[in-house]
């Protein structure tokens, strides 16, 4: 049953032809002047409240550049309160068209409410009729006459009650809101204004919310103050952007980065590794594994001293298994050619001393002074630490294992590490550094001993699945430790076992540890078919 009695008839008051409806309860409501008419022997508000100011006058607000038009269409009015003061009106009306309440605005944005303010829904909403094409939500009656004056006075605008405080008035008229093809939320840009426009979103059903952005306005009144205000408003509402919901994305959105080259990540300092991973990029997981006494952390000291001399980046490093001196003479050291993070160390000041100030003296590398296992919140918050404190681009964790050490393989580690991976994963989405970690192997019945130089897989990874699926990279080296060939002894083979970037996995370098220099060489390089960032 249709809740017009008649529809479509000439306005008395504005001299449309066809613009004045009557609703079956007697309200006449002209949808071109705003202009509301009680049904006769009524007063026209819901009551006789004596406190409701009455005399006001709509008179155009030059100084938020709103004319007359807009104002006698809503009735917003200029009046004096019982002290004389000039105070602006806002009136609120329910469905049957009767006045219920009026919100007084006095100096310094001091409110008032007259009549019953629970009563009090969406300002406007007696102009919005059932099932239109579009209807825009604001935070207050200004922004709601803004965005109706700079649309031609044609389309609806309503606003909240009481700001972004409550949404309430929302929920009451959500059944009449969800009639219109689309409801633009138009809220203001503070903090607050922001928190309202996520929380209004969810009460809309989907594709239903469209969100308009002000550009650098704070509110719709403001960007209408603006030079050529109206058209930079009647822009923002048509060109708002329809509401997914999280993690939902247009590709066709996305044409400015498809455009973009693609450039080699971070390079490593082995080339193999390069022709296969294309560098590592911010935000990526990466996973080094190895059996025991294979040389994981040689490999990650080599990376890290190369970030630190050749990058420039600020490097965070925890090594759980070792104090920061020790981690600090091995840097020295790496730079001097020799191990002296080992006994029997021969070298001058000075060799020391230039090596220091290229390396740990840079103030590019930091370390988290720990030995020992370490709770994974606690591991998380010194990683977010160095990220957003000290500026670390890059973090080296050796190694993951520790973060669980002493609980049971068959139940707690599982479970322990895969919240631990978990975290490690979601931190590198959050803050876009990248993290390297090491994690142990697990004993493989049936294949060769991994420090016997045993091929490595990812089933090998030890504890959970997560590390293998959450990795963005998986990187094992592979050492025959017992070999009675001193050469093969001390040759690691790097194997690119997972490359989410990529998908390039296989053999990668092979690096000839020397007990001498302490370092690690790539052995015959020239001898590997690499791809160059040309042909990337």
């Amino acid at each position: 049953m249709s809740q017009y009695k008649e529809t479509h008839l000439p306005c008395n008051d504005c001299g449309s032809s066809d613009a004045l409806c009557i609703y079956n309860s007697g309200v006449s409501i002209c949808y071109s002047c705003g202009t509301i008419t009680p049904p006769e022997g009524t007063v026209g508000r819901e009551d006789t409240h004596d406190s409701f100011l009455i005399g006001g006058a709509c008179v155009p607000l030059k100084a938020r550049n709103l004319h007359e038009d807009t104002v006698k269409r809503y009735r917003y009015e200029i009046a004096e309160d019982k002290f004389g003061n000039k105070v602006q009106v806002a009136p609120y009306f329910n469905d049957q068209g009767q006045l219920v309440a009026q919100k007084i605005r006095g100096k310094d944005k001091q409110f008032t409410v007259l009549g019953k303010p629970k009563k009090m829904g969406l300002f406007g909403l007696q102009l919005a009729r059932s099932g239109g094409k579009m209807i825009v939500i604001t935070e207050g009656e200004i922004d709601a006459m803004s965005v109706s004056q700079a649309m031609g006075n044609t389309w609806p605008a309503v606003s909240l009650p009481n700001g972004s405080q409550n949404l309430q008035a929302i929920v009451d008229s959500l059944e009449l809101l969800e009639s219109y093809e689309k409801v633009i939320l138009c809220f203001d840009a503070d903090e607050p204004g922001q928190a309202a426009t996520k929380a209004a979103l969810e009460l809309f059903s989907p594709g239903k919310a469209y969100v308009a952005h002000l550009n650098d306005a704070k509110d719709a009144n403001d960007l209408l103050r603006q030079h050529n205000g109206a058209k930079l408003l009647r822009t923002a509402i048509w060109e708002a952007k329809e509401h997914r919901p999280d993690g939902i994305v247009d590709l066709a959105d996305l044409r400015a980065e498809i455009e973009a080259p693609l450039e080699m990540g971070t390079k490593y300092p082995w080339p193999g590794l390069n022709s296969l991973l294309f560098g590592f990029r911010p935000g990526e997981l990466i996973t080094w594994c190895a059996g025991t006494g294979v040389g994981k952390t040689a490999i990650i000291s080599e990376l890290e001293y190369d970030l630190v001399t050749n990058v420039k980046g600020r490097v965070g490093v925890i090594h759980l298994e070792e104090g920061c001196v020790r981690t600090a003479r091995r840097m020295v050291g790496i730079h001097m050619n020799k191990p002296i993070h080992l006994p029997n160390q021969e070298y001058t000041d000075e060799q020391f001393a230039e090596a220091f100030d290229a390396t740990v003296g840079t103030h590019r590398l930091f370390a988290y002074n720990h030995f020992g296992s370490l709770d994974s919140d606690v591991l998380l918050n010194r990683i977010r630490y160095l990220v957003r404190a000290k500026g670390c681009e890059t973090v080296y964790l050796d190694h993951i294992s520790m973060v669980v050490s002493g609980a049971d393989l068959s139940s707690d580690e599982r479970r322990m590490l895969d919240r631990a991976v978990t975290q490690l994963k979601s931190l590198t989405e959050e803050t876009g550094v990248t993290i390297h970690m090491v994690s142990h192997l697990r004993r493989a019945p049936g294949s060769g001993s991994h420090e016997e130089g045993g091929q490595v897989s990812l089933s090998h990874l030890r504890g959970t699945q997560a590390i293998a699926q959450l990795s963005d990279a998986v990187i094992a080296a592979e050492r025959d430790q017992q070999s009675d060939d001193q050469t093969e002894k001390n040759t690691t083979q790097l194997r690119v076992l997972k490359n989410r970037y990529a998908g390039l996995t296989g053999p990668a370098d092979k690096l000839l540890y020397n007990p001498e220099t302490g370092r690690l060489s790539v052995v015959n390089p020239g001898s590997i078919q690499m791809l160059t960032e040309e042909d990337f």
